[in-house]
């Protein structure tokens, strides 16, 4: 995927060649508050699976393509980690699952001349691991689950930011941003039972499960502050050269 993105730079880089076409590249960072929602753990007995804040990053390269000063679309390559966290009210126990994952936002970029920008679009991401943990008092595990989510997502995103000229093409980035996947994730519940066999746990005799109905789907969300460092390759206006008046 790497390469895909490099390739895909190098060919834009081609293309500006006129004063109203741009190419700008960089490396951005993102730290996100992260979220796993499902109507199975959200309906589940009171007091027993809980939702707790967690917090996510995502760090990797940009390239964008503007077609004139406020009009642009752009992609990302971000490594990140998705987390969630959990506990019950009545047994205080801690768990989180963390989803490591490739994603790769592809957005239209809106630009005001101030440098103010809103950005909307699709997130590809593809799940690398996911791993469960959990801990009540001396017990402490940690195992993976990836077997339990989907593959891949696709997420929908928009972000609001500023590009803060540093001068020579450089810039400073800062942003907003927000998303959340259309798709289903899958995935486990907050003691790292599979979600798809809510069925069979609704059989058993546990009293932290007697789930409602069948399975639900599981979506992801996030909002978090980005900051980047970019530099722009055409697109700046060239001064004209002053041409000698023939003597008289």
């Amino acid at each position: 995927m790497k390469k895909l993105l490099l390739l895909a730079l190098l060919i834009s880089a081609t293309t500006v060649n006129s004063h109203a076409q741009s190419l700008v590249i960089g490396a951005k960072g993102l730290f996100a508050s992260t979220w796993l929602f499902n109507a199975n753990v959200s309906n589940a007995p009171q007091g027993k699976q809980t939702y707790v804040p967690a917090f996510g990053e995502s760090y990797g390269l940009s390239g964008a393509i503007f077609f004139n000063k406020k009009l642009g679309v752009e992609m990302n390559f971000f490594y990140s980690n998705h987390r969630q966290g959990y506990t019950g009210d009545d047994t205080e126990y801690e768990a989180r699952t963390t989803i490591s994952k490739v994603d790769i936002p592809l957005m239209i970029k809106l630009k005001s001349e101030t440098g103010a920008y809103f950005e909307i679009g699709v997130q590809f991401s593809a799940v690398q691991q996911a791993r469960y943990r959990y801990k009540l008092g001396s017990v402490d595990t940690n195992y993976y689950v990836t077997q339990h989510f989907a593959k891949n997502s696709i997420d929908g995103i928009i972000g609001i930011g500023i590009d803060i000229e540093l001068g020579a093409g450089l810039a400073l980035t800062t942003a907003l941003r927000f998303w959340g996947s259309i798709t289903d994730i899958e995935g486990v519940d907050s003691y790292g039972n599979d979600l798809s066999d809510v069925g069979v746990l609704n059989q058993t005799l546990d009293t932290r499960y007697n789930y409602e109905g069948d399975y639900k789907e599981t979506h992801s969300a996030a909002a978090g502050f980005l900051l980047g460092l970019t530099y722009t390759i055409g697109g700046r206006d060239k001064k004209k050269k002053k041409t000698s008046q023939p003597a008289s």
